[in-house]
């Protein structure tokens, strides 16, 4: 009994991570708006590559960080009209999304948003031992867009706001800093460097030693808190920090 249990349940795996493998296919993951004009409307692509029919849902939720620099999201209803909302592909078609900005017009920073492209339930076939029914097999795959709409003019600009000596859970001595966005653009830090000063030294922190900040997205108006290493030259205690960096051009 123990062992059809097992090859019952080793079947019904098998067939939910079947269908599972690129049901289907969706681009571009990244896309910017201007907030008038032609560049206010973006056009995606989704393509069924599977061999049963796709039922997708598309939503849109405004993007932003808490004060640690975890992503939160809320619904958006009003900023942007996407077409369709809702849609059936049948196997190997393809059609397009369109995504139309209709919200402020002259933005002071850039906005962010997601585009959420999710897959809705549907059975796809029925696993059956003898004449006893096992399972539905359904499945949901889910795609995530990044939506900027870019001020008419402004750049990144980041800034430390906070440094301190602190433990992670597994009680090792890092660097904790505050990195805050103040400019007007989406910062992606390109080859950080951290200069840190503890009673009368200095050390300047680049390359592994700050591979945690390498590459960060910290969108315009929010800030991220990140750990590094403690560096091994310098006494534990209080501590200040600034930052210089370059940016992803985008």
């Amino acid at each position: 009994m123990l062992k059809q249990f097992i090859i019952v349940l080793i079947a019904c795996v098998m067939a939910a991570m079947a269908p599972a493998a690129g049901a289907y296919e969706f681009a571009p993951i990244v896309a910017q708006f201007t907030p008038n004009g032609s560049g206010a409307a973006r056009t995606f692509v989704v393509r069924n590559t599977h061999d049963v029919p796709v039922a997708l849902q598309i939503e849109v939720y405004r993007r932003s960080a808490d004060e640690t620099g975890q992503e939160t999201r809320e619904p958006e209803y009003d900023d942007f009209i996407i077409t369709p909302p809702q849609l059936v592909l049948a196997p190997g078609q393809s059609q397009s999304i369109r995504a139309q900005w209709i919200g402020d017009s002259n933005p002071e920073i850039e906005l962010s948003y997601r585009l959420i492209v999710e897959q809705l339930p549907i059975p796809y076939s029925r696993e059956e031992v003898g004449d006893k029914r096992v399972a539905d097999i359904s499945m949901g795959i889910r795609y995530e867009a990044a939506l900027y709409v870019v001020p008419a003019s402004g750049k990144p600009a980041v800034e430390i706001t906070r440094a301190e000596a602190a433990k992670t859970e597994s009680g090792e001595q890092v660097l904790r800093v505050t990195i805050k966005n103040t400019g007007q653009r989406r910062a992606i830090l390109q080859n950080p460097e951290v200069m840190v000063q503890s009673e009368g030294q200095s050390v300047t922190l680049s390359g592994e030693a700050v591979s945690s900040i390498n590459n960060r997205n910290i969108i315009a108006g929010t800030q991220a808190v990140i750990d590094v290493p403690w560096p091994e030259t310098l006494p534990v205690g209080p501590v200040s920090a600034s930052i210089s960096t370059d940016f992803y051009k985008n």
